[in-house]
């Protein structure tokens, strides 16, 4: 019933790289329609019937607001293929990326953004930065001024988990309760060195406030049950 699924493939060279291109000369001068990527809608459909397109080589005709049209991420693909499947089995899907967030490594450091992280602030908004003294790792949290709500974290150094940082994105968590409960986001290597006593001494000395971990690392606990 379904005649072709197309998947992209990144080209880059082992010391530079300007990111993914779109590896789709398979279907040039053909009825499936292209720009840099394959054309797609959100279900992933492209301009013939029964043919999709999804991961490094779809392009989106009409990206949501503050979205991309090629995304170029592992998190994503693996988005993007669930709600193909999901298109595939008969239970139309859209996709829907949610909350922005980014992630790369460049050597061996790595680097997230998840929410919004603009590269100024507006009035509404503020940050805390945390910086290891030496150099390679940063945390900064951005949150609303009034209402004390995340909106969202910029990383350098560190992993945090993508779903625990969407949650509190989404519950709208107050800065004061990240900063308490920031083991639960870490996702680090074990035996890795730990900067949260460090993280949150700054915060308390910024804000005049006492705040203190209370919640540990561990694979069973979860933000959800914090």
């Amino acid at each position: 019933m379904f005649n072709h699924i197309f998947h992209g493939f990144p080209f880059s060279n082992p010391l530079l790289t300007t990111g993914v291109s779109p590896a789709i000369d398979i279907i040039r001068g053909s009825e499936v329609e292209s720009d840099r990527g394959v054309l797609v809608n959100e279900f992933f459909e492209t301009s013939v019937a029964d043919v999709y397109a999804a991961g490094d080589c779809a392009e989106f005709r009409s990206p949501k607001e503050g979205q991309v049209r090629i995304e170029q991420l592992w998190y994503t693909g693996r988005m993007q293929g669930r709600v193909l499947a999901a298109n595939l089995c008969g239970q139309r899907e859209a996709y829907d990326r949610g909350i922005w967030f980014n992630s790369a490594k460049f050597f061996d450091i790595e680097y997230q953004t998840y929410g919004f992280v603009p590269s100024t602030f507006p009035d509404e908004l503020h940050s805390f930065y945390w910086q290891h003294s030496g150099g390679k790792k940063f945390i900064r949290i951005v949150f609303r001024k009034n209402l004390r709500s995340v909106a969202g974290f910029n990383l350098l150094g560190f992993r945090f988990r993508h779903e625990v940082c969407e949650q509190w994105i989404r519950e709208g968590k107050s800065v004061e309760y990240v900063i308490e409960h920031l083991p639960l986001a870490n996702f680090d290597p074990e035996f890795y060195k730990q900067h949260e006593e460090e993280i949150v001494s700054k915060f308390n000395s910024e804000n005049n406030s006492s705040l203190s971990i209370k919640a540990r690392r561990g694979i069973f606990q979860k933000a959800a049950s914090a």
